[in-house]
């Protein structure tokens, strides 16, 4: 098993985590995949769906939009903030780092800020995790545009491979450690080689039931 790998941020970087990604040219599944964002701090962000327990719920329609901070994610979504439930639940991560201007990054994590107060609803096509995190990397000026194709994660991925040559690419079990006094999170992560001829993590009942943020 990999060592663990810390990677402190420096205040000029934000990123985008999809989660189910394997590595960085593997393509998920629509259904096993997961936006997730890193704010310039290093604190984990995300758009996700609940309540509204109707049929509708089933297949994404219809539910109310929350965003989960790290504190949240510890509460409801584990696996992503903690990289021993990352493992314990097979939850392989991809992150893409991208280096941005102080501008960039303050628009990014203002974003962020805003849709925590109004969230608006969530549905899987067209307001669902992948939507509002290109929301943020196009209102920071990252990107240029919404998400060519359809919404998601692994679209949004390569759109910011395309348009920013230099992110960075690493694929693990993904956790956060917030530092001491409070002041921002490190990432960290457990490398994970994907290899296509083995048989991939299989995802438990309850990540399933979390994919595209439902």
């Amino acid at each position: 098993m990999a060592a663990n790998q810390t990677i402190r941020m420096p205040g000029d970087t934000v990123g985008l985590i999809v989660r189910g990604k394997l590595s960085a040219d593997h393509e998920p599944d629509l259904m096993q995949q997961h936006a997730d964002c890193i704010l310039p701090s290093g604190a984990p962000v995300g758009f996700f769906g609940e309540g509204n327990e109707a049929k509708l719920n089933s297949v994404g329609l219809n539910m109310e939009g929350v965003v989960y901070d790290y504190d949240a994610m510890r509460i409801h979504r584990p696996y992503y903030v903690q990289i021993e439930a990352a493992v314990t639940y097979r939850v392989v991560s991809t992150v893409l780092l991208v280096k941005v201007s102080r501008g960039e990054a303050d628009r990014f994590a203002a974003y962020w800020d805003a849709l925590m107060r109004a969230p608006g609803t969530f549905h899987l096509v067209g307001a669902n995790c992948s939507t509002h995190a290109s929301e943020s990397f196009v209102a920071s000026g990252v990107v240029k545009k919404g998400i060519p194709g359809l919404d998601t994660p692994d679209n949004l991925y390569k759109q910011i491979v395309k348009e920013r040559s230099e992110a960075t690419s690493l694929t693990g079990f993904v956790g956060f450690t917030r530092r001491s006094g409070g002041a921002g999170f490190d990432v960290v992560y457990r490398p994970f080689r994907y290899n296509p001829g083995v048989a991939a993590p299989q995802q438990t009942k309850s990540e399933r039931s979390s994919s595209l943020g439902v």
